[in-house]
């Protein structure tokens, strides 16, 4: 396994970008062009309008650490840590599971079993994070911190690295606790989620449960693995831009706007079409992602 990078340095920014290249082309690729795309959105940050003359060049880093590497699994944990002049720098997680040698990767919404597991993994990674923090205050911390960035939601887990005997679920800072508190990590026994894996973990989740499809646009997604990835990407966009969003008439706007672009999305798509779907929500996850102004 070799290590491949991408160093870019000018007056706005200064990148540097390490990742693994296996020798499996499925995976390399995969993980080439995420690191391709962290490179060219953290240029487009750095050189937007309101970025003045003369101001400190942005800093992205991102290093990895290979978690585990063995006949069935390739594991890959990245850590980012990006300076854009605030009081400190963000840190923040990715995470990379893929079965070998088909270089398939691995998500929890498709390798276990929807809500019933969600009812399992949310209460044990409380529990524990609200011991690991209490600990560190003596009694204290905020437990009500911890429900929220530990709740029941797939999005809460996307940080994960699957070994063999354990599922390791990392939290990037302020998620669960505040950023003095550092990296917040849950280890939870595969044995305990014994039963809640589904039978197929290559069959596609949609954000929505596709037993109960309805619409053309609905099965259309249910029919196809990178669709119903992209739904998910998109509703779990728009849940945090909900979540986060600090004035009502916001979180209002946003919730109509979701609205329309559905009505949208049928229009623009009569046949549901997965191509056409796809295009549809691949522009929507863009709007989705645009920060705040």
């Amino acid at each position: 396994m070799k290590t491949l990078s991408i160093e870019k340095k000018t007056d706005a920014y200064e990148i540097s970008i390490q990742y693994p290249s296996t020798g499996n082309a499925t995976i390399d690729g995969e993980i080439a062009t995420w690191a391709d795309h962290q490179a060219d959105d953290f240029i487009k940050l750095a050189t937007g309008a309101d970025r003045q003359s003369g101001d400190n060049p942005y800093q992205l880093d991102w290093s990895f650490e290979v978690a585990r590497n063995d006949e069935a699994i390739f594991a890959v944990i990245f850590s980012e840590e990006t300076d854009t002049g605030g009081a400190h720098p963000n840190h923040d997680f990715a995470t990379f599971n893929f079965e070998v040698p088909s270089g398939w990767r691995l998500y929890l919404p498709e390798m276990f079993d929807g809500h019933k597991a969600l009812a399992k993994i949310s209460p044990l990674a409380v529990t524990d994070l609200t011991k690991q923090v209490a600990d560190s205050h003596n009694g204290g911390g905020d437990p009500d911190w911890v429900k929220q960035g530990a709740g029941p939601d797939w999005d809460n887990f996307r940080d994960f690295i699957l070994q063999r005997d354990k599922l390791e679920i990392h939290y990037p800072d302020y998620q669960v606790a505040a950023y003095v508190e550092g990296d917040q990590e849950t280890d939870i026994p595969l044995a305990i989620l014994k039963g809640l894996t589904r039978s197929d973990r290559h069959a596609p989740v949609a954000s929505f449960d596709c037993a109960a499809a309805r619409t053309a646009a609905e099965k259309a997604i249910c029919s196809d693995v990178a669709l119903a990835r992209l739904d998910r990407d998109v509703a779990e966009a728009f849940g945090r831009g909900v979540k986060f969003a600090t004035e009502e008439a916001a979180k209002a706007k946003l919730k109509a706007g979701q609205v329309v672009w559905l009505g949208q999305r049928d229009a623009a798509c009569p046949n549901a079409a997965v191509p056409c779907l796809t295009a549809a929500y691949r522009d929507r996850l863009t709007v989705l992602e645009k920060p705040v102004e």
